[in-house]
This record gives C-alpha cells, sequence and structure tokens, in this order.
C-alpha cells in the first residue's frame, strides 16, 4: 500500500530482481551452519570411527546367539559378515544424520564437484599400482622387521574355500569397504579438518586408527593398511571426492578376496 505522496516507482515490479545492498552488491543468503566446537567436531568424527559401532553391532549379535568364534578356534563366516554389514550401516546411517542435522550437504561432503567418471577411471587407473605398492610394502616390512608378522595365515583366508562365502565377502568388502570405509575417512577429516587438527595431522590420526583395526590380520598387514588409509585420505583432501578413493578401495579388496580365495582353496 501507497502512503501519502509515495513514489509507485519506488517498490519493484513483479519478477524484478531482488534490492542491492547499500554498496551496490546482492544482500547475503541465509548464514551457513555455525562452527563445532573442537570437543563435538572429535566426539563426531570418533562416533563414527566404526570402533562405537562394532560395540553395538557385536552385542547385538551376540544377544542374538551370534558368536564370534567357530568354536575350533577360527571365526565365523556369518558373525564376520553380519557384524561388517551391520557397522557399516550404523555408520553411514550417523553419517547421513550428523550431517543433515546441520544443514550440510552429503553430496558436497562426499562427492565434491568433480566429473564422477574422471573420478572413476582415476579409481580404476590406479588399482594395479597400488596392489603393487602394498605387496612390495609387506613384503619389506617381513624381511627388516619379521616379528611384525605375528600371524602367519590370515584368518580370513580360511573361511575363502566356500565359493558361496566368497561371493558374500566380496559383497561385504565393497560396501563395508569401498563405501562405508570411504565415507567414514571423509566425514572424518570433514569435522577434524582445519578447525581441530592441520590437514597433515588429521590424516596421520585417522590412518592410524585405520590400521589399528586391521590387527587381527597381522601387525604387518597393519602397517600396510596404515599407508593405504593415509592414500585414500589425502585423495580426498586433495579432490573433496570419495570416488576415486571408493573405486580403488573396492577394487583392491576385491583382488584380495580373489588372493585369498586362490590361496584358500590349497589349504
Amino acid at each position: 500500500m501507497l502512503t501519502p505522496g509515495q513514489d509507485p516507482h519506488e517498490f519493484p515490479a513483479p519478477g524484478d530482481a531482488a534490492p542491492a545492498s547499500p554498496e551496490g552488491s546482492a544482500l547475503p543468503g541465509p548464514p551457513g551452519p555455525p562452527p563445532l566446537s573442537r570437543a563435538r567436531a572429535i566426539g563426531e568424527a570418533v562416533l563414527c570411527s566404526s570402533y562405537p559401532t562394532q560395540i553395538v553391532a557385536a552385542a547385538l549379535l551376540w544377544a542374538l546367539g551370534v558368536a564370534g568364534g567357530d568354536g575350533d578356534g577360527g571365526l565365523n563366516a556369518t558373525f564376520i559378515i553380519a557384524i561388517s554389514l551391520l557397522d557399516a550401516a550404523f555408520v553411514v546411517a550417523l553419517i547421513v544424520f550428523l550431517l543433515r542435522r546441520r544443514g550440510e550437504s552429503l553430496r558436497e561432503v562426499m562427492l565434491g564437484t568433480a566429473p564422477r567418471w574422471r573420478e572413476a577411471a582415476l579409481g580404476v587407473a590406479i588399482v594395479l599400482p597400488v596392489t603393487i605398492g602394498v605387496a612390495l610394502l609387506v613384503t619389506a616390512v617381513r624381511a627388516v622387521w619379521p616379528s611384525l608378522q605375528n600371524v602367519p595365515v590370515n584368518p580370513l583366508t580360511a573361511l575363502m574355500a566356500d565359493p558361496r562365502l566368497v561371493v558374500m565377502f566380496a559383497i561385504v568388502v565393497v560396501l563395508a569397504g569401498g563405501v562405508r570405509e570411504e565415507m567414514q575417512r571423509a566425514f572424518q577429516l570433514h569435522r577434524l579438518t582445519p578447525q581441530v587438527l592441520p590437514p597433515g595431522a588429521a590424516l596421520l590420526a585417522t590412518s592410524i586408527a585405520f590400521g589399528l583395526g586391521h590387527t587381527v590380520q597381522g601387525r604387518d598387514v597393519a602397517l600396510a593398511t596404515f599407508a593405504l588409509g593415509a592414500l585414500w585420505g589425502a585423495m580426498w583432501l586433495r579432490r573433496r571426492s570419495i570416488v576415486a578413493a571408493a573405486v580403488c578401495h573396492a577394487l583392491f579388496n576385491l583382488g584380495q578376496v580373489a588372493a585369498a580365495w586362490a590361496l584358500g582353496r590349497q589349504i
């Protein structure tokens, strides 16, 4: 409504651009989410580290009568598969919840802006060099520091004699490895940098935690896993997309399953 003496041309017509600020720039958009406190950022990174969620998943399985061992000193394949998939579901759900409750974009944090096909092609291209590099690293570690090979035979290898389990483990290493672990790594680095730790320190911390999570396969394998975590984490810090690392990770894991299957048939 016009007041007496008001010039009607002072009001923009429908569809006109929004008025500019006094400096001539567009009015600012809605503010982004406020920064997290250091304690809360660390807490969310730890919550999504798989350690808490695996404890919950293991307790749930034990309550249902699914034990971790098979009674002969070996691993129970059902338990390993179930806890891996449950943990993956818990971690991914937590990441989605924690990002959305602050109004952050899951797509932006995980996928960035780079073309997906180019990132996927990079992941495929580096699988062979990464596999060779890990093999050389494990061989060198065992030669220089033999005591780190504290697990003569990977306990998962004995489970690979059954083709049905091979298929199940192939699914698990893609979903719980290539997808969940790379989403987890990206979320932790997103939370920790730069307000809690500089990128290098955050990468070191998350890679150590990643390696420690694989000590059941031997300290030498844990060291190689630390190196892999550092590589894939550095890729996210550089590219701000999990696609290349997730593709590389999934294909690397599938190669490890195939190698374990070939070795398991000979045991």
